[in-house]
């Protein structure tokens, strides 16, 4: 191996890094999103528990009000559905992405450390 190829691996190794961090930083986000999503989803879930065991109310005004509520209350979760299994699609097609990413900077390390070593072991380098 020649100097010139040590470099271009070493330059290789450094764009594989960054694409890394990129992929890296993506995923960060879809994942920090999906689990606000799955928070809001149990929260909404906990806080609509309660109501459903006070029973149903007998005044026609209390009735139009809690039907509106639960009509309001299922159209939330389902809209939070929607959006977390739009992000959690997201985050299964950008999980082998990064894991892709990692190997690749692994690897083009590996070989950038291997060519040194070689070219320092080399005499006359």
């Amino acid at each position: 191996m020649d100097r010139r190829q040590a470099e271009a691996l070493a330059r290789l190794h450094r764009l594989a890094e960054m694409k890394k961090e990129a992929a890296l930083a993506r995923f960060a986000a879809v994942a920090q999103s999906r689990a606000r999503l799955k928070a809001s989803v149990e929260a909404h879930r906990k806080t609509e528990e309660p109501l459903g065991a006070v029973g149903q109310p007998t005044d026609p005004a209390m009735m139009k009000a809690a039907l509106a509520h639960r009509r309001w209350s299922d159209a939330t979760v389902r809209r939070l559905n929607q959006q977390l299994a739009l992000v959690s699609a997201d985050y299964l097609r950008l999980r082998p992405e990064v894991t892709r990413a990692f190997g690749r900077a692994q690897v083009l390390g590996e070989l950038r450390d291997r060519a040194r070593e070689t070219l320092r072991r080399k005499p006359g380098s």
